[in-house]
């Protein structure tokens, strides 16, 4: 039963170190004040909860706020002992700490119950002048972060992002065993609104700086690959066209994916107003 998960006792490397320390979320003493008031102050409201519920008689409520309280103490102990020793930090990609996922959905739906049955209450103003200006701010927030996508990504409607664009036109246009190359903080890119090569293109990719190291610290085996392809590029932002051929002779990349202006000496049959796709011959 236990072979499959074999990978879980793997040894570490300095590439698995390195691919570790990228993931801050995995070491609690490293947490700035406000992730720890994350962290406490779920509890002190589910206690407050509790008080409520014992208060007016509601002992269903008093059991699940007692005991979602109980758990998140419970599971906090066991993130800090997991987490905090230095020899169990292969463990740490497990992130024990998501335990909070689980206290937050509670914490709001009790919440939530709370605030409608004793200030909102049958007032139908009262729930308007709450939901909206809140709703507002969330579309707001999300306008924020992703400026250059529509709000709503539906299935055959085009998303208004340049990058998805580029995405869609190497899908279809491309062969399938195709591998690319693209800044290895791609996601990161202004405009590009965190969509995932692989996913949309359904081509492989040489490793990123973002999404691939939470991967590499699961998985210590890749750790040397991801390491490697990630030194080799660098310096992307001050490649040429010879830089990219040693990409090719190196790990068989073929293709890139470029914010303009791009690089001279390449052929790229996809252009739009900010991204290039380009082969490298």
């Amino acid at each position: 039963m236990a072979l499959p998960l074999g990978w879980v006792f793997d040894p570490v490397s300095p590439a698995w170190e390195r691919a570790a320390a990228t993931r801050t979320y995995y070491f609690p003493m490293n947490w700035e004040w406000y992730e720890w008031l994350g962290v406490v102050a779920p509890l002190v409201l589910l206690w407050g909860f509790y008080r409520i519920a014992r208060r007016d008689g509601s002992p269903v409520l008093a059991r699940v706020a007692w005991r979602v309280l109980w758990f998140g103490a419970f599971q906090m102990a066991v993130g800090l002992a997991i987490t905090l020793p230095n020899r169990l930090e292969r463990l740490r990609p497990f992130e024990p700490m998501r335990y909070l996922q689980l206290v937050y959905l509670f914490l709001f739906l009790l919440g939530g119950g709370l605030l409608g049955k004793y200030v909102l209450r049958a007032r139908a103003w009262r729930w308007a002048a709450f939901f909206v200006p809140l709703s507002f701010g969330m579309l707001y927030a999300q306008r924020q972060m992703y400026p250059a996508t529509t709000h709503l990504e539906l299935p055959g409607i085009n998303s208004g992002n340049e990058w998805v664009r580029a995405f869609h036109w190497v899908r279809n246009n491309t062969p399938r065993e195709s591998l690319f190359a693209l800044d290895p903080r791609y996601m990161g890119i202004p405009g590009e609104d965190f969509h995932g090569f692989r996913a949309i293109a359904a081509r492989s990719a040489l490793a990123d700086n973002l999404k691939d190291p939470g991967m590499v610290a699961r998985v210590p085996r890749l750790a040397n690959r991801w390491q490697a392809e990630s030194n080799a590029q660098f310096h992307w932002n001050s490649f040429q066209a010879d830089d990219f051929r040693r990409l090719k002779s190196r790990f068989g990349v073929g293709w890139v994916v470029l914010a303009k202006p791009g690089v001279a000496g390449l052929t790229c049959p996809w252009r739009d107003a900010d991204v290039l796709v380009c082969r490298i011959d």
